[in-house]
């Protein structure tokens, strides 16, 4: 009988010491980065990219030390659609343990999901939606509660006037072609271009949109070869501009293409073929490839994932470390988390990260890459 209750009692601490961790784990109290972008779809590669990404930044910042709280990365699939993004930022409002949101990737998106952000008083990092309307309608009289958007890269008002400058100065192209997509991304980078490259005396001929998904552009480049135009810049994605890009050649128009980095994606160069050889594409910052302080994060996202980060992946990256920063700091509270990036000064792969009133940031570089068929690969102009 001693033996018996003996071995009962060996066995019952033995369950202890087991179920201990796991016990005292799950008496840490959930929380949750949510990140939201389009996990379907032509962009699922890119939403796929920023939620990888932000699991790497978790996981890096966990390593340093235990944490207080069990923290999730909880994906929400937006579609790339406004209104499934709205859909989506209502969602991710409604949980409390969601502390933060690292999304959406296109502007669209992050223009209405960001009105719901505001009535929840929850803190919103964008890695890539560019428009300047993402934070600019923060500071309108319309708008509802606090200023909740926070974005790391520069504005399409700072890369289309870099475009435009680049296309007059170095390419010396004095007429051009200007097409969007009909999203707000595409119809404010090409506004920005329009303005700065009228503004310095050169000239833009008339042209029209495409749309979403078209796949026909004989029309719009028979057009726009009667009108003898230098180069064309196209405010869009890589699908369109793919296919634009393959009918140009195809009916033999040898003018320059420029785009901003919404097109930069190596499936440019399966959707155009040979014809995107020499397109230029203006990107934010550097290209994480091509970027030293960025080479562990892009060694690290290989060997855990295969491939090479996607054109904002570094971003979303680190505006995850900027978020489990300010958990740290101020643990998971929404207003302290929006008064922590207010005067977060985050220095990672990406400099120094610091938001001005509006949410944008204080550090604006952008590079001219052109599309190399042979090498597939998008290289930095001198």
């Amino acid at each position: 009988m001693r033996r018996l209750l003996s071995l009962v009692v060996t066995m019952a601490l033995g369950m202890l010491v087991w179920a201990g961790p796991l016990a005292c784990d799950r008496a840490k109290p959930l929380v949750r980065i949510a990140v939201t972008g389009p996990l379907t779809g032509d962009l699922a590669p890119e939403g796929l990219g920023m939620q990888r990404s932000v699991e790497m930044a978790v996981a890096d910042s966990e390593a340093d030390g235990e944490s207080p709280w069990r923290l999730e990365v909880a994906p929400y699939d937006d579609r790339a659609e406004p209104d499934t993004a709205a859909k989506v930022a209502a969602r991710a409002a409604a949980d409390p343990a969601v502390a933060v949101v690292v999304g959406h990737l296109t502007s669209g998106c992050s223009i209405a999901a960001a009105k719901i952000y505001a009535e929840a008083g929850l803190a919103m990092l964008t890695p890539s939606a560019t428009s300047p309307e993402v934070t600019l309608q923060q500071t309108r009289p319309d708008w509802t509660g606090p200023r909740v958007v926070f974005r790391l890269p520069a504005s399409d008002a700072v890369l289309g006037a870099y475009a435009a400058d680049y296309a007059y100065d170095r390419f010396a192209l004095r007429r051009m072609a200007i097409v969007d997509d009909g999203t707000p991304y595409g119809r404010d980078l090409t506004k920005a271009f329009r303005r700065r490259f009228e503004s310095k005396g050169a000239v833009t001929v008339p042209s029209r949109n495409v749309f979403r998904g078209e796949t026909d552009f004989t029309a719009l480049l028979s057009e726009l070869k009667a009108l003898r135009p230098d180069g064309l810049f196209f405010g869009g994605i890589h699908t369109e501009f793919g296919r634009l890009l393959k009918a140009a050649r195809g009916l033999g128009l040898s003018f320059l293409f420029l785009g901003g980095d919404g097109a930069k994606a190596p499936e440019l160069f399966t959707i155009a073929g040979p014809a995107a050889d020499g397109a230029n594409l203006a990107v934010n910052g550097v290209p994480v490839e091509d970027l030293p302080s960025a080479a562990d994060f892009v060694e690290n996202y290989h060997r855990r994932y295969g491939g090479t980060p996607r054109a904002f992946d570094h971003y979303a990256y680190e505006a995850g470390l900027i978020a489990v920063e300010c958990l740290r700091r101020h643990g998971a509270d929404r207003a302290l988390m929006l008064e922590c990036l207010r005067t977060s000064r985050h220095s990672g792969i990406l400099g120094t990260i610091v938001f001005d009133a509006k949410g944008d940031t204080l550090k604006s570089v952008i590079t001219m890459t052109r599309a190399d068929v042979k090498q597939k690969r998008f290289v930095p102009c001198p």
